[in-house]
């Protein structure tokens, strides 16, 4: 049996995937000591003693995304590769001769991977050819080259670093899910593009195994995620599951993306206690009009997450809905 474990990383991402053989981390949430003592404390409990995680995924290099992974690094849990498109090694992937730059973090994390631990690091662009582990497909989805090569610029990461913070301090009002369905139904939702260089070289996967498919968007932008789907031949497949991207922003998922991937099963990784307001109104709505009765499963149990739920049930949504347990969302697959 299959089972995906969503772990509470606060407004972060963790995703611990059990094919019995074999077990694939999907980022670590954030540095916080707070938060990270719950993730990694439930990882080491999943994973059992002497654990091992054979593939370890860096989706980027946004802290609630990698930051856990170095303070992982110095448990006890085992890690045989990582697929991790570090800013150190984009130079090879483009053929660069521009000089080697860092986020801080992902110098940390590259450092202590390549001359600490000696873990194989593996980079995964759309541009790669899929990267299989025994009998399981990873396919990269998002980035491209083109994209990482961007990453390069000092320029852009600097003013991409001011701009998060202008973003991150300013509170955004969000519309009444109501007043969303609304704008929807007069076919008035107009997509307003994340403009985040860094969410845009995320990594997004399609993992198959017997079966199953799932895909795990991280923060990708969804006009990168279609295009990547079609010149994939995913157009007309059937997804078993979706990490919805950037914690159910609503400039990551367009009506467009998951008209394109179908009616399927929903990962959200968000608590709804930043001024973000994710996952946000217009995404639910999105979600809510191309399937009435969708199952979503939540990451947190916090009570703003739970009252938007409510919410969709007060419309007449039936929203199957799963949440934590200690920490711990598990959803179960039988193999085909």
């Amino acid at each position: 049996m299959l089972k995906i474990h969503v772990i509470d990383a606060a407004h972060g991402d963790c995703i611990l995937i059990d094919f019995d053989h074999s077990k694939i981390l999907i980022d670590c949430g954030p540095k916080s000591f707070k938060v990270r003592r719950g993730v990694l404390a439930n990882i080491e409990k999943l994973l059992g003693e002497h654990g091992t995680i054979d593939i370890a995924v860096v989706t980027h290099n946004d802290d609630d995304h990698i930051g856990g992974y170095k303070f992982l690094l110095d448990t006890d849990v085992k890690i045989g590769t990582i697929i991790f498109n570090s800013l150190q090694d984009i130079p090879n992937i483009v053929k660069s001769a521009q000089k080697q730059i860092s986020y801080s973090q992902d110098h940390l994390l590259r450092k202590k991977l390549l001359e600490e631990k000696g873990i194989q690091v593996q980079c995964l662009t759309r541009d790669s050819v899929s990267f299989m582990h025994r009998d399981i497909k990873l396919t990269a989805i998002t980035p491209t080259v083109a994209t990482l090569e961007k990453m390069l610029n000092n320029s852009i990461i600097k003013e991409e670093k001011k701009r998060q913070k202008q973003i991150s301090s300013t509170g955004i009002e969000e519309v009444t899910l109501g007043e969303a369905l609304k704008i929807i139904k007069l076919d008035e939702d107009i997509l307003k593009n994340d403009p985040s260089v860094t969410n845009k070289s995320s990594i997004s996967l399609i993992i198959e195994y017997k079966g199953f498919t799932g895909i795990f968007l991280g923060d990708a932008h969804a006009e990168d995620v279609i295009e990547g789907l079609k010149i994939a031949g995913f157009e007309n497949h059937k997804f078993d599951l979706v990490k919805v991207s950037h914690h159910g922003s609503e400039r990551n998922t367009s009506t467009e993306l998951l008209e394109l991937i179908g009616k399927s099963e929903y990962i959200i990784c968000a608590n709804n206690e930043t001024n973000h307001n994710h996952p946000n109104n217009i995404t639910l709505a999105r979600i809510l009009s191309l399937d009435s009765n969708p199952a979503i499963h939540l990451s947190s149990n916090s009570s703003k997450l739970l009252a938007k739920i409510e919410e969709c049930k007060n419309l007449n949504f039936d929203i199957n809905e799963t949440s934590p347990t200690d920490g711990v969302n598990t959803i179960y697959y039988e193999y085909k």
